[in-house]
């Protein structure tokens, strides 16, 4: 089976689950810290997707490192991923969570790329007119990209708007070389 798939199952069967039994904002916590984990430390991830280490030390781990911190609940879907042998799901897994979630709570992601930073009422601005133009929430997140030169390339979900005066300078430099 796809893993695509495979993720896209566990994923929404978690998040069902999580509305059902009206346990959602602690989830997704659960779920943000274990994503954090999984994407900042290499050893955890080197560990899950370890074929040679069984699933029984697995789940002993797991539940030593998150028992204290996540609802017993998150752990154990976590463990059922395990033993399902799905660990490599784990990343795409906890990608489509979030994405449900900002789908349910009526969240849009909007990423910003900029040559130097935004000042807070800049980016208080941006999410003001993406959540007028969307009628949505908006969670901004900004990233500093020197080689813009100047300008934004701004991305609201799937769309692409690019102001930045290198992709400017690029197409200029395109008609002038088409016209020679």
């Amino acid at each position: 089976m796809n893993q695509s798939k495979i993720s896209v199952r566990y994923a929404k069967a978690f998040f069902e689950f999580a509305v059902e039994k009206n346990i959602l904002d602690s989830a997704i916590a659960d779920m943000q810290l274990l994503d954090s984990v999984n994407s900042t430390i290499q050893e955890f991830r080197e560990f899950m997707q370890n074929p040679l280490v069984v699933p029984s030390d697995k789940k002993k781990i797991v539940s030593e490192l998150f028992s204290s911190r996540m609802a017993k609940e998150s752990i154990d879907f976590l463990t059922l991923i395990i033993e399902n042998k799905r660990e490599n799901c784990l990343q795409a897994i906890l990608l489509n969570i979030a994405d449900m979630y900002k789908k349910y709570a009526g969240i849009t992601s909007v990423q910003i790329s900029v040559a130097n930073a935004m000042s807070s009422t800049q980016k208080q601005e941006l999410a003001s007119i993406v959540e007028k133009t969307y009628n949505t929430k908006a969670f901004v997140t900004e990233t500093i990209d020197s080689s813009l030169l100047g300008g934004f390339v701004l991305l609201i979900d799937d769309k692409l708007f690019d102001a930045s005066i290198k992709t400017k300078l690029s197409n200029i430099k395109k008609e002038l070389l088409a016209k020679s």
